[in-house]
């Protein structure tokens, strides 16, 4: 009797298992498609690679697919959703929307949701990234580690750009870490709304 019972804990286990391989993903070539929910349904990430121009490899009733990010808009992956930056063709998941959308590294989230694990290392793409909605272009942060002239530059045109965010680019200060950036961008998305 107990073997039965052992056989059925073992073959659910294993159904679970093959269940929870599914996945849900969504490509939206434009955010127009985002808005209206108007996307290319997969039901498995095969893979996501590349050094500049990222690549997620998907499929569909087992035909395998190959996807070039910078051509798309964005994707929703088992519920996250991840936006291109439009310079680099690198995908950044959706962390906080508000008056400030704030985003981190999507090759670290991707390997997070595939792993079910909190923390992932990464050596692609930028650590995080700013917009001031989800339709305007990204802005990057570099990791302080390793300081980026190009990103650098992004920021400072976009703080130029955009003074409405000065009370949040002084919060931030000189501590680029993108822990530092996530509390700041939600302190200040807090105290917008606080102020309407």
């Amino acid at each position: 009797m107990k073997i039965k019972n052992y056989i059925l804990i073992l073959l659910l286990t294993l159904s679970f298992t093959v269940f929870s391989k599914n996945d849900s993903i969504l490509v939206f070539k434009t955010y127009n498609d985002y808005v209206n929910k108007i996307g290319e349904s997969y039901d498995h990430m095969v893979n996501y690679y590349g050094t500049v121009k990222m690549k997620i490899t998907v499929s569909k009733n087992n035909k395998e697919n190959t996807i070039e990010c910078k051509k798309i808009w964005g994707f929703s992956y088992n519920g996250h959703l991840f936006r291109t930056e439009e310079r680099t063709g690198q995908v950044g998941e959706l962390i906080v929307k508000g008056n400030m959308c704030y985003y981190e590294n999507g090759i670290a989230h991707l390997e997070m949701i595939r792993h079910n694990t909190n923390h992932e290392n990464f050596s692609l793409g930028y650590h995080c990234y700013l917009s001031k909605d989800l339709s305007s272009k990204l802005v990057p942060f570099a990791d302080p580690a390793q300081p980026d002239p190009d990103a650098d530059k992004q920021l400072k045109k976009f703080k130029k750009a955009n003074p409405q965010y000065n009370d949040l680019f002084k919060a931030i200060a000189n501590d680029l870490s993108y822990q530092n950036i996530r509390a700041k961008v939600i302190v200040f998305n807090r105290n917008v709304s606080e102020a309407k």
